[in-house]
């Protein structure tokens, strides 16, 4: 059942429309979401979150629910309540009814919306801040809207001139020596005409693609090698291939899948250091406002170093790593090129799989991601908050739900216009 089929179903619960079998099927669906929201949460802490949740619910709605939502005596969720939420706020109705008490009639139509809202957040993802944050106190409205990010990229050609991608249609976009540049749902594609066999005056011709913020991009090079951008990032590549090496030079995040040809080895520079490849896939993410460029090696191996250091006097002098395991990670941080605990690769990969997916994340970090998505400014007001951030979201989610996640994990804020302000 989608998030969409459970608001549509959980409204006429709420109004007493439901018949049993819709009834079933939405509490079950309930108990499904929460169980997935609450596997990936640290061991004994998925009372925490769940109690977060309905916390915010409960100053959403003014405190009505109070008592309703609870805890056994022996620590675990009450069962008949809390087992639900749609449950939860059937029974709250019934109990403000019972108490026949001059108080505020409980807003079913408001009930539906903000219970709705914790239903796409439990169907959403999850972050879980490691310092115990309490939910914040701030009720100021997510005044801020985006959406996701998507396939957009500019393209500009050796000439000079340039062409958007997201606006120009599916086919050949245009001819460069005996490459045809192609353009397929989302993906550049660079195509040798039949019968070429020399890459002749186009060799010297230097395209680069460009993603903007809350952009994304494939490119499948002439070699046939494809490199995946994300946000805010850029590859410079020549229309062909010629002499005895490839190389590209990015900027930002990319990930690549290299085709492997050793007589002719590919080369990616970036910012000062050269990733080489060994029959690999690696991903590198090279921000200019992260703190360390990260090459990070998912199958093959390859070599990160700087220009210019040949081989013997890499090993002797420690310019060169090697990755040879899945997981291994280089960085270069401070002027120093070294090798890195290893890396989660689910976590690397997680924004060409569609995720925003931390582990022990510091809230800078998320937020630089979040700028980069959704394309909107960050101020962090008196500092930046400590404590690390676990959990997953998915990248097509608006903006507003992905927020609505964070606060309910703990990060504090404000939105103003285009710009979230964090506060501690």
């Amino acid at each position: 059942m989608t998030t969409q089929d459970a608001q549509l179903l959980l409204r006429r619960y709420l109004a007493g429309e439901c018949t049993a079998e819709e009834k079933e099927l939405l509490e079950g669906w309930w108990e499904e979401e929460w169980a997935e929201y609450a596997w990936g949460i640290p061991a004994g802490q998925e009372g925490v979150v769940h109690d977060r949740m309905l916390s915010r619910i409960k100053m959403e709605l003014g405190g009505e629910l109070e008592g309703v939502f609870g805890r056994e005596s022996d620590g675990t969720l009450k069962r008949g309540s809390d087992e639900t939420l749609a449950r939860g706020l059937d029974e709250a109705g019934e109990e403000a009814d019972r108490r026949a008490m001059p108080v505020r009639r409980l807003e079913w139509r408001r009930y539906a919306g903000i219970a709705a809202a914790v239903l796409v957040m439990a169907a959403s993802g999850w972050f879980w801040w490691s310092q115990h944050q309490a939910p914040s106190v701030d009720d100021s409205p997510i005044t801020i809207e985006a959406n996701p990010g998507g396939d957009r990229a500019m393209l500009t050609l050796g000439n000079g001139k340039k062409v958007m991608l997201d606006s120009a249609g599916n086919g050949m976009l245009v001819l460069q020596g005996n490459d045809r540049v192609m353009k397929q749902n989302g993906e550049l594609d660079y195509k040798q005409n039949a019968g070429a066999k020399e890459v002749g005056e186009s060799a010297a011709v230097f395209n680069t693609l460009t993603t903007p913020k809350g952009g994304q991009y494939k490119l499948v090079l002439p070699d046939g090698t494809q490199v995946w951008l994300d946000a805010a990032s850029s590859i410079t590549y020549p229309v062909a291939f010629s002499g005895k090496k490839r190389q590209v030079s990015i900027s930002g995040q990319a990930y690549f899948e290299v085709i492997h040809d050793a007589m002719h080895p590919f080369e990616v520079d970036v910012r000062g250091q050269t990733v080489s490849d060994i029959g690999t896939a690696f991903n590198i993410n090279a921000y200019s406002d992260e703190p360390a460029i990260k090459i990070t090696l998912v199958n093959g191996a390859a070599a990160v170093g700087r220009p210019g250091i040949d081989a013997a006097a890499a090993g002797r002098g420690g310019h060169e790593i090697v990755l040879k395991q899945p997981g291994q990670q280089a960085e270069y941080r401070d002027g120093q090129l070294q090798l890195a605990p290893d890396a989660d690769l689910k976590a690397v990969l997680a924004w060409k799989n569609g995720l925003f997916y931390l582990t022990s994340a510091d809230v800078a970090t998320v937020m630089r991601q979040i700028s980069r998505w959704y394309d909107i400014e960050v101020v962090f007001e008196k500092g930046i908050p400590g404590g690390h951030i676990t959990g997953e979201v998915p990248r097509n989610t608006m903006l507003s739900t992905t927020l609505q996640v964070l606060r309910t994990s703990g990060v504090h804020f404000r939105t103003e216009d285009k710009t979230i302000y964090v506060t501690p």
